[in-house]
């Protein structure tokens, strides 16, 4: 798996001033740039790169350069170029480096004389540079137009690049520090939608759709909206079979309790839901600390919610003090819980961290505003609570640990995200939420 550098997912955002040629001067603002040389030989370019390459996370990597001053014959490039790019060379006369030139239109890709790709630029156009990690093609624009693409699989060259070669030429980039003129979100939504149309076009049965939806309504513990779901799609009641995987338990009546769980979770009522728990399986609890915990921590929770600060403090020491214990006895035997094994150790770990880290909410005079576990006390975490007891209730009874909508949603993002793996670990992160939201 390759490592995400932080730094530079932060994307560029000024000139890289520890490597510019010598023959350019660098303003004050570091997104201004003069050349101030003769420009007497092809070695006398002065070129500058961004601080930071395009960030890894996006669909599409863009920047423009606005030109001042054309100089004496417009010689500018705009353009990518790796790391170990040359600053004396324009960009797409060297190696690993791709250039649009003002002076001639013409794209350039290593040592060639380039190719015919569009207009010459001079003073007051606006060009840009972008690339497009799920196409892999690099493609320029001049004041706010789309010139085509101009060159497909790059290699590893991500880093904005222009170059300078006659005097008086005067350039500003842009990084995203301003609205560009090209109307990226218009591009990048287009892309978007063509990637959702590409999946769309997959086949995939109607039945095939419903049994999803209706088995993972079912495994959810959905009771009513799975009878109003069959209702509607003319569908039977799902079996035993198809519900259970295998268990021995009825479907219906196993359905209906996780139902009733999930609702009084939903309501905050901990104390009757830990009740119905007990009531149809005995003994889940015990051989479930991980669920155990979340209930019993969220009736803390409640408890805040409701102001009884008191009555949470003593419900704290009363209750949530035993998951505690555990991890200082085993802190005592260095990490060793006896028999219980390694994995063990590690899931009591992970519980006592999280009930730690419940109970720290008493620390603060108003947790909602001041804890950096505030999301805790989002009513919208007891969906939370709810997914985790209702997972674990499945696992208990030899059932699968998450739906077969839940698994295939998984696969896709594994697989979007290998894809990424073999671009380098480039291009957009997929996200379902925001996919779901556009749709």
């Amino acid at each position: 798996m390759l490592e995400v550098n932080e730094e530079e997912d932060e994307g560029p955002s000024e000139v890289n001033t520890t490597k510019t040629s010598h023959l350019v001067k660098v303003h004050k603002d570091k997104l201004t740039v003069t050349y101030n040389g003769k420009a007497n030989h092809t070695q006398d370019v002065g070129a500058v790169q961004a601080n930071k390459p395009f960030p890894k996370k996006v669909l599409i990597g863009y920047f423009e350069m606005r030109v001042i001053d054309a100089g004496t014959r417009g010689c500018m490039a705009i353009g990518l170029g790796n790391a170990s790019f040359n600053v004396t060379r324009h960009p797409g006369w060297e190696p690993g480096s791709y250039g649009y030139h003002g002076d001639t239109g013409r794209k350039f890709c290593s040592p060639t004389r380039g190719e015919p790709y569009g207009a010459k630029y001079g003073a007051e156009d606006i060009v840009g540079c972008g690339i497009n990690f799920r196409t892999r093609e690099i493609f320029f624009t001049k004041n706010g137009k789309n010139l085509g693409v101009a060159f497909t699989e790059p290699g590893a060259s991500y880093f904005p690049t222009i170059g300078l070669h006659s005097e008086g030429e005067t350039v500003e980039l842009n990084f995203g520090q301003k609205p560009f003129k090209f109307l990226l979100e218009d591009m990048l939504r287009e892309e978007r939608e063509k990637f959702q149309q590409t999946v769309s076009r997959i086949p995939l049965g109607l039945a095939d759709v419903n049994e999803l939806v209706r088995a993972y309504l079912w495994y959810e513990g959905h009771a009513e909206s799975l009878k109003s779901f069959e209702a509607a799609a003319s569908l039977p009641p799902i079996s035993s079979s198809e519900a259970m995987e295998g268990s021995t338990e009825q479907s219906e009546d196993f359905l209906l309790a996780r139902s009733a769980v999930r609702g009084l979770i939903m309501d905050g009522k901990l104390e009757e839901a830990i009740e119905v728990i007990n009531d149809k399986f005995p003994d889940f609890l015990a051989s479930n600390p991980r669920a155990e915990s979340h209930l019993y921590c969220q009736q803390f929770i409640e408890l805040l919610h409701t102001g009884s600060k008191s009555e949470a403090v003593a419900f704290a020491r009363k209750v949530l003090s035993k998951y505690l214990e555990v991890q200082h006895a085993q802190n005592g035997q260095n990490g060793s819980s006896g028999m219980d094994g390694p994995a063990s150790s590690q899931s009591q770990a992970e519980t006592a961290e999280y009930v730690q880290g419940v109970v720290g909410l008493l620390a603060y005079p108003d947790p909602l505003s001041q804890s950096p576990l505030s999301h805790l006390l989002q009513s919208n975490y007891r969906k939370v609570v709810a997914d985790v007891v209702n997972c674990a209730i499945h696992e208990h009874v030899g059932g699968e640990g998450s739906s077969a909508l839940q698994r295939l949603t998984k696969q896709l993002l594994a697989s979007h995200d290998t894809l990424r793996q073999l671009q380098g670990g480039r291009g957009e992160v997929l996200d379902l939420s925001d996919v779901i939201s556009r749709s």
